[in-house]
């Protein structure tokens, strides 16, 4: 795809993050990967990719203000030559520097409507969902928490534009901070986001 959008990124808390992208093709791609943050403008780097390769952007060492921060990222290829996007998060578990670990592939555009059968909250675990909204206009997010008794608890977000949100469902209610969870997400205005 020419635009790859990646909600989840963080390089704060020992966690090292990794956009990964490769270039099959017999040309150069020119990539500008565009930053969102919590809060503040955008931050857009742009990067070449050499012909048929593999590039790693390890973003805690592309400087300030990313060294120690919540991201999500607009990898979009500039010169029309198509390109492969994945993120990879690690951290380190006692001496083993990558002990813990998850990757994603990018996904093609944002949508109106994220399902998440997977999540719990409680002593053992802590469920986050990371939103991006890569528009210049604030989206207007539903989300739905889907118990295991058969109960409903339903929340409303803004999210900014050119941002990134997070949600920490733990958080969100005494009726979500100790129980299993799916997850429905729905855009009640018409901007888009990534989830």
């Amino acid at each position: 795809s020419l635009t790859w959008y990646l909600a989840e990124g963080a390089t704060h808390s020992g966690f090292n993050l990794f956009y990964l992208l490769q270039n099959p093709n017999p040309e150069p791609a020119f990539v500008d990967v565009r930053y969102l943050r919590p809060s503040g403008d955008p931050l857009v780097k742009t990067y070449i990719l050499a012909p048929d390769s593999r590039t790693n952007i390890w973003v805690n060492q592309e400087g300030d203000p990313l060294g120690a921060a919540e991201v999500s990222a607009v990898i979009t290829s500039t010169n029309g030559v198509p390109v492969i996007v994945e993120r990879a998060m690690y951290r380190p578990v006692g001496a083993q520097i990558f002990g813990a670990g998850h990757e994603s592939a990018g996904v093609e555009a944002p949508a109106e409507h994220w399902y998440f059968a997977e999540g719990a909250t409680g002593p053992y675990f802590d469920l986050f969902f990371l939103v991006a909204n890569p528009n210049a206009q604030a989206s207007l997010l539903e989300a739905r928490f889907l118990k295991p008794d058969g109960s409903v608890v339903t929340k409303t977000y803004t999210i900014d534009p050119n941002s990134r949100f997070n949600v920490w469902v733990d958080f969100e209610g005494a009726e979500l901070a100790d129980t299993a969870v799916a997850t429905t997400f729905r855009v009640t205005n018409g901007v888009n986001v990534v989830i």
